[in-house]
């Protein structure tokens, strides 16, 4: 029964081999696997086990990626609330690019549980791309890039991504090397992001397009973000800054926000400004069952101002 289930996910997400060799291949609940999580990663595989009685299928589950595809490398990750206990059990490499849609992208599996790419993200990262063309995008909260990278590649005139850590800002200026983009003085910026917005209002320096994905909590030199509380301003100071017909991309994947919630925030921080159309977005087409489960959320407004 476990193998047939599978065999029929993987069967699923066949289509998307056209656009990419990174995605979920077993989203739990979604693909009636309750509690396991499998994503690939070109020839590497990244295993969570949310629920114990997993824990007797491991060898079953290495057994049927085998015979299914090509595996350079597994890891198996347990995972039990904020502790993570994880086993290798193919290859001892845990680095690898991926593509999606021809852009290409370092991860590595070895490095907690977001690898250097948020699979869910990939279609908004396409949407973003392709409204980029001609635009100054500002990319906040920008871990390693990839919407900067999809901007670049759509053709923006101007990219900059802020976050607060440098050495993740690192591995973005490297999947901009993997594309052969050069990168422009000031595009990448150690920043916390809602400062720079800050900045950015009193400096009147204005934007096309921002991105807006923030972690659900998080700590910097003494403050404390957290998204429910924190997102409202940080969605009215991005309005704020935003040219006549700009767009803004706002997720999260906290799961007690809806699209909702995040729609009152939109329209209580507009001061003055009008909305042409609002779509709302989550996660991508592998993503089974999202938002069903809190290990497999979220929502998003792609929001086009007058």
């Amino acid at each position: 029964m476990i193998e047939k289930l599978f065999y029929k996910a993987i069967k699923r997400r066949e289509p998307l081999t056209c656009i990419t060799n990174a995605m979920r291949l077993v989203n739990g609940i979604g693909d009636g696997l309750d509690g396991l999580l499998i994503d690939r990663y070109n020839k590497h595989f990244h295993v969570q086990i949310l629920k114990d009685h997993w824990n007797k299928h491991r060898d079953e589950i290495c057994r049927i990626l085998v015979s299914a595809m090509p595996v350079d490398y597994l890891i198996v990750k347990f995972r039990r609330g904020l502790e993570i206990k994880e086993e290798v059990l193919i290859g001892t490499g845990p680095k690898t690019i991926v593509e999606e849609h021809g852009i290409k992208f370092e991860v590595n599996l070895k490095d907690g549980l977001n690898c250097g790419l948020f699979l869910d993200m990939r279609q908004n990262r396409w949407m973003a791309g392709q409204a980029a063309k001609g635009k100054k995008v500002l990319n906040c909260f920008a871990y390693t890039c990839s919407f900067g990278v999809h901007a670049r590649v759509g053709g923006a005139r101007e990219v900059i991504n802020t976050d607060i850590s440098r050495k993740i800002l690192e591995r973005g200026k490297n999947n901009y090397q993997l594309n052969d983009l050069s990168a422009a003085a000031g595009e990448f910026i150690k920043a916390d992001s809602s400062f720079f917005l800050q900045r950015a209002f009193k400096k009147r320096n204005y934007f096309d397009v921002i991105i807006l994905d923030p972690p659900s909590f998080s700590r910097y030199e003494g403050t404390v973000f957290q998204v429910k509380r924190d997102l409202p301003g940080l969605m009215a100071l991005a309005t704020a800054v935003l040219n006549p017909a700009g767009y803004l991309l706002v997720t999260t994947n906290y799961s007690e926000m809806s699209h909702a919630d995040l729609e009152r925030m939109l329209f209580g921080g507009l001061n003055g400004r009008r909305v042409a159309h609002i779509q709302r977005v989550g996660q991508d087409e592998d993503f089974r069952g999202s938002n069903s489960f809190k290990e497999s959320f979220l929502v998003g407004l792609w929001v086009k101002f007058l």
